[in-house]
């Protein structure tokens, strides 16, 4: 294979498996990332299987254009991306922006639109312009976050199988539509609509979410549920409910269980603990391609400071 294997400050070993699993040029290797690909697709593809996630670095991915090329050699089809509560610009065909929100903002944990219908299996993330300070990209391997819940709160973890989950989430104000906050659309730019009876209908398709109430602030609040809080995925199990948002702000967020019940303020800090004891902070340098198997791999942004350019790519 044309390619050394390396790692990354903070990678994790799980049952002997690392996390991620970084991959360099060989010496003398041209370093054209989306021709190895190509060549070796079959070997990298059960590597992911087998590691979750793989980081790419010191390739020469010096564009958009080479970046969709990588994208492309590894012959998945793209995740139809449509805009939700958050905002990403689309640079090309299969190309996004990763997330429009400055970049002082932290983004917690999560899969990708888990809590829409299907959601993409991989997710691919280029590093065009690296943050000054800070900014990294942390991933956390959703298996061991299944298992370390089960270790610390199993009465929990029981209890949400047994009833199910519902999350809810408040959209933004109309004066915080397009802003560069995280949570910046309203439901009106969400749903492209003015009209209360319009959104409800549109909301589950393409936001996800089973019920939309609306507010007297003009912001709406979208629930989500019931939900089984583990998916399983092949031999690998996966925490799929949000339970901290996409900020970790407390009062957008509700996480109730099936029978209406709040859930405990003590789970939240668990939860983030785990979180944070077992996730790998990846630093970000030029030209690096990250690639996640999105089903059982949680991702994360770090606040940082401009510039920070990190483009994404989803694929079914």
């Amino acid at each position: 294979m044309g390619f050394i294997e390396s790692r990354v400050d903070d990678e994790k070993l799980s049952g002997g498996v690392a996390f991620p699993k970084t991959l360099l040029p060989e010496a003398g290797s041209e370093g054209d990332l989306a021709k190895l690909v190509r060549a070796e697709r079959e070997t990298l593809v059960a590597a992911l299987g087998y590691h979750s996630a793989l980081l790419f670095r010191g390739f020469q991915v010096d564009s958009i254009d080479d970046f969709e090329q990588v994208v492309e050699a590894f012959g998945w089809k793209a995740y139809p991306v449509q805009q939700g509560i958050t905002t990403r610009t689309k640079l090309s065909d299969r190309i996004y922006s990763s997330n429009d929100a400055d970049p002082k903002h932290l983004i917690s944990f999560h899969h990708e639109m888990s809590l829409r219908p299907s959601s993409p299996s991989k997710i691919f993330f280029y590093c065009s312009e690296p943050s000054r300070e800070g900014g990294e990209t942390s991933v956390v391997a959703s298996n061991v976050v299944v298992e370390m819940m089960e270790q610390r709160m199993p009465e929990f973890v029981a209890k949400a199988n047994e009833l199910g989950l519902v999350f809810i989430v408040k959209t933004a104000h109309d004066t915080e539509a397009d802003s560069g906050v995280v949570v910046n659309k309203s439901w009106k730019s969400s749903l492209c609509t003015n009209d209360e009876a319009e959104a409800v209908k549109r909301a589950p398709e393409r936001i996800g979410c089973n019920l939309i109430r609306f507010v007297e602030d003009g912001r709406a609040e979208l629930t989500t549920g019931l939900m089984k809080p583990i998916g399983v995925f092949g031999e690998k199990r996966a925490w799929l409910v949000p339970l901290l948002g996409l900020t970790e702000i407390k009062e957008d967020i509700s996480n109730l269980f099936g029978d209406g019940s709040a859930v405990p303020e003590e789970v939240l800090r668990i939860y983030k603990e785990i979180l944070e004891e077992n996730c790998v902070d990846i630093k970000w340098q030029k030209g690096d391609v990250l690639l996640l198997d999105n089903l059982v791999v949680q991702h994360a942004r770090r606040p940082g400071k401009p510039p920070r350019r990190i483009l994404a790519s989803m694929c079914k």
